[in-house]
């Protein structure tokens, strides 16, 4: 009878397995010859299997590697069907002939196995790796099946034990896979254990023990027949569990020996003998343990079936071990982690030491992965693990809790001073700069700390106190260490009250909407900032102080936000009823700009209020979301500039990339936050960054608004200075909505306006640059130098010098004045001019791109004169005119 008629169905496999297996045939065929190679040379490199092949020939040798090719080959193609299982029972056969061990057929299958498991980690995509090493798996056992099928047939052994002993691996490994939720290969070895005494007389106990997740204990994980007591045995106890792990060979122990463990003594005259048969390698291994009524029994019946028991262990716990660490590094994964940890507390209650739980969080990771691509953040992670592997202790662990976090088991500290020696170690390290894809890459790393038994919480709660300081060290400025408190537990519990309260408000319709008014520097009420209220039960209407770190806590960051630009625009169309039109500017959280549904979500609720042109609009961003993500920054604004809502930097001056914001930002105003503006009166240093941040943003084109204008001083001086916005107490607090319409019709302006010479101020560097630049595009066209930026662009005409005054602070001040449209009209014609002459530059035409040129000078200095007349200068007298510019 063939038994293995429908050997495919009982392994589960089906035709599109074997599709998915032809999908990648290529790959898993690719060296198939060095595979083969390694085989033989893997026999030949034991004594044993060597004797067999001791007479043949070179050329007979390179005859059999040549059939192990063909084998590896033919066996993905197989589908396993009634040709293929004759030749491989054959093969089996002619293997039984040759004196060639079904254990050592089992160990061709783990060496097939560790190819292809390469082949699965390098080059097959992750979404599709598991689902392809099931059906490879099933696939090697089939084949593995056959084999022994066939070598059953040819030894004729009649022998009952040894029939029992194949029926159990025939019978285990024909088991189709279960549910979804149970891996079958996890199932093997329990399978075997609790087949063994049922269906041989001759075997009393089967079981086997794995080590734990630090390498040094084996544990008993399962037992059937005999009942045996818990087993923990230790390293260096002289078990000869261990002995057999560690020689790597089959232990047989005597019940009756005196040296047997008290473990194999308590078998008496229930078992004679134990054998012990290892497998697995590095800090994860185990060994089958086998007890038998009689003594001989191993010798008897050959212990080739328990080889191939204890293979299969071992591809199980190859599995095991895969699922346990993380693909890329190596490192052990989370749930490694919490098992280490749970040994590593027992360990640290029995020395009486104290036991570091840390989290590390890479700061600047996102921005090097999003900018240089993911195959340079695996290789930046990579860089960073051996750096911080280099610098760990013996006993120390370090895992990948997933993405650019990593977890730390640091044992057997004698006090804080030794923790902190170690973490400035570790941080250090990341501070190095890296070489990545040829560039250097600095990035730095943020810890959290917490001591076990000081922290005497279980494993999970110590992770989440770890957590707590993570974020601590990140809110106190990242690149540092922060150790787990009960202050810091006691302020994580006011943060989660708060975002409780927040929550509830929200969801009762407690939130609500006050507007500060904005004022131009002519007296004219523009817009307004919408600023967020809570409307307490108990405490009344309070402040965004109240509550403002809960504003961007990842669970509310965006319905938060979605509610204030619903609230904001409703607000603007019931205004737009009553006659009254202002700008509306709204703050965003950081977490909600760089939500990737943002985008989304701010078109959606324009598109609810259809009648609001999209540039009423403006969006208020703080310096948090671009030094959290300067690249996503970047994309977001510019969609929104592309969309016609208008943004704001608020809070400028205050962070340590303000500069870089206005050099990289897409952005219509800046708003100077109000601790410059306060004092600037009285302190010439805050003078001279209001004076700076104004100045840039008028040469710039950009609104400047001042917060905190409390007094007529103030108000005055910004407007000298030439502020063109003003906010502060000194015009109006916060008002509820419907107070603003009556306060704008009472508000009179109170600010006086000088002359436009006032204002001129920022022109001359501004026409000086422009007169440099139309130099230099002139000796481009002969060649003398690149052409400059902001010239040739299809935008060219917004983002040159000249081009960004003109749509700024130029049409604020001149925009009524009717010439003032025909000196657009002449600057947009010489940026005409500069892509006519360079397109016949490049069409070799070099006469008639200076004819372009000269054209161009001659509109630059037309404008030049016009607009000098229009801020009342003399022209005749002006540098800038004198002379022709070719």
């Amino acid at each position: 009878m063939d038994t293995t008629s429908t050997l495919p169905n009982f392994l589960g496999l089906h035709d599109s397995d074997f599709q998915f297996i032809k999908r990648y045939r290529v790959l898993l065929e690719a060296e198939t010859g060095a595979l083969a190679h390694d085989f033989y040379e893997y026999l030949l490199s034991h004594p044993v299997t060597a004797a067999v092949f001791r007479d043949f020939s070179r050329a007979r040798l390179d005859a059999l590697m040549q059939k192990q090719a063909e084998h590896i080959s033919g066996l993905l193609a197989s589908h396993l069907n009634k040709s293929w299982r004759e030749s491989m029972r054959k093969i089996g056969a002619l293997h039984h002939r040759l004196g060639i061990k079904p254990s050592w057929v089992a160990g061709a299958y783990i060496l097939y196995w560790r190819h292809w498991q390469k082949v699965l980690q390098d080059q097959v995509p992750e979404a599709e790796r598991n689902a392809l090493r099931d059906a490879l798996f099933r696939l090697l056992i089939g084949d593995l099946m056959i084999q022994l099928d066939g070598y059953a047939r040819a030894s004729r052994e009649t022998d009952a034990d040894r029939l029992a002993l194949f029926d159990v691996l025939l019978g285990v490994l024909a088991v189709p896979q279960g549910a979804e939720s149970q891996r079958p290969e996890a199932l093997l070895l329990q399978q075997i254990c609790e087949a063994l005494p049922r269906k041989s007389a001759s075997v009393r106990l089967a079981g086997y023990v794995v080590s734990g997740a630090m390498g040094d204990v084996l544990t008993l994980e399962c037992i059937a027949g005999l009942p045996l007591p818990t087993l923990q045995l230790p390293k260096n106890t002289g078990d000869p569990c261990w002995e057999a792990l560690e020689c790597g060979q089959t232990v047989i122990r005597s019940v009756e020996d005196p040296h047997a463990p008290e473990w194999i003594k308590n078998l008496h005259n229930r078992v004679k003998e134990v054998g012990i048969f290892p497998f697995g390698e590095e800090d994860l291994r185990g060994a089958i343990l086998i007890g038998a009524r009689e003594k001989g029994y191993f010798r008897r019946v050959g212990s080739d079936y328990f080889h191939a028991f204890a293979h299969l262990g071992e591809m199980v716990l190859q599995l095991r071990n895969q699922s346990l660490r993380d693909p890329l590094t190596g490192l052990p994964n989370r749930t490694l982690f919490l098992d280490r940890l749970e040994i590593a507390q027992t360990q640290a209650l029995r020395n009486e030491r104290l036991l570091g739980v840390a989290l590390l969080d890479l700061d600047g990771f996102k921005q090097v992965n999003d900018r240089l691509g993911h195959a340079a953040g695996d290789q930046l992670l990579l860089a960073v693990v051996q750096r911080l592997q280099g610098y760990l202790r013996a006993g120390d662990t370090l895992a990948r809790m997933g993405g650019d976090e990593f977890g730390l088991l640091l044992p057997g500290l004698d006090n804080v001073d030794s923790l902190g020696v170690i973490c400035e170690r570790l941080l250090a390290s990341i501070r190095e700069a890296l070489d990545i894809h040829g560039e250097a890459v600095s990035i730095s790393g943020s810890l959290g700390i917490t001591l076990y038994p000081l922290d005497d919480s279980n494993a999970s709660m110590l992770i989440q106190h770890a957590d707590m300081a993570l974020y601590a060290a990140k809110d106190a400025g990242r690149d540092q260490f922060h150790l787990h408190t009960l202050a810091l537990d006691e302020a994580v519990q006011a943060e989660t009250e708060m975002r409780v309260m927040l929550q509830q408000a929200l969801n009762d319709k407690r939130l609500i909407l006050h507007y500060q008014p904005i004022v131009s520097s002519a007296g004219e009420v523009l817009s307004v900032e919408a600023l967020i209220r809570l409307q307490h039960p108990e405490k009344g209407l309070l402040p965004p102080a109240a509550f403002f770190s809960a504003l961007d806590h990842p669970s509310l960051a965006r319905s938060i936000g979605r509610f204030v630009l619903e609230m904001a625009l409703r607000q603007e169309e019931a205004w737009r009823r009553e006659g009254l039109v202002l700008r509306i500017s709204v703050n965003i959280s950081a977490r909600h700009l760089l939500d990737a549904r943002f985008l989304d979500d701010l078109r959606e609720i324009l598109a609810n209020h259809p009648d609001i042109p999209q540039n009423q609009l403006e969006i208020e961003v703080t310096e948090s979301a671009p030094l959290i993500d300067m690249a996503g920054a970047q994309v977001l604004l510019a969609a929104c500039h592309r969309m016609g809502v208008r943004v704001a930097l608020d809070d400028f001056g205050t962070g340590n990339a303000s500069l870089t914001y206005l050099q990289q930002l897409q952005a219509q105003s800046i708003k100077i936050d109000r601790s410059f503006v306060r004092d600037m009166i009285n302190d010439p240093k805050d003078l001279a960054i209001v004076a700076a941040v104004i100045t840039a943003s008028r040469m710039l084109g950009l609104d400047v608004i001042a917060e905190g204008v409390e007094t007529a001083e103030h108000a005055a001086l910004l407007t000298k200075m030439g502020c063109s916005h003003l906010q502060g107490y000194y015009f109006s607090k916060p008002l509820p909505p419907e107070a603003i319409h009556a306060w704008s019709t009472r508000f009179h302006p109170i600010l006086r306006v000088g002359d436009v010479s006032t204002f001129m101020d920022i022109l001359p560097p501004i026409l000086e640059g422009h007169t440099l630049r139309v130099q230099m595009f002139l000796r481009a066209l002969r060649h003398e130098n690149p052409f400059p930026a902001y010239t040739l662009e299809e935008d060219a005409e917004d983002y040159c010098h000249l081009g960004r005054w003109l749509r700024g602070e130029g049409a604020r001040i001149f925009g009524q004045v009717p010439d003032f449209a025909d000196l657009l009209t002449r600057h947009e014609r010489m940026h005409q001019f500069a892509r006519a002459a360079k397109s016949l530059l490049d069409a070799g035409d070099t006469e008639g791109a200076i004819h372009q040129g000269c054209l161009l000078d001659q509109e630059s200095r037309l404008l030049l004169a016009e607009l000098l007349d229009m801020t009342g200068q003399n022209r005749n007298r002006h540098p800038l005119l004198a002379g022709s510019l070719l």
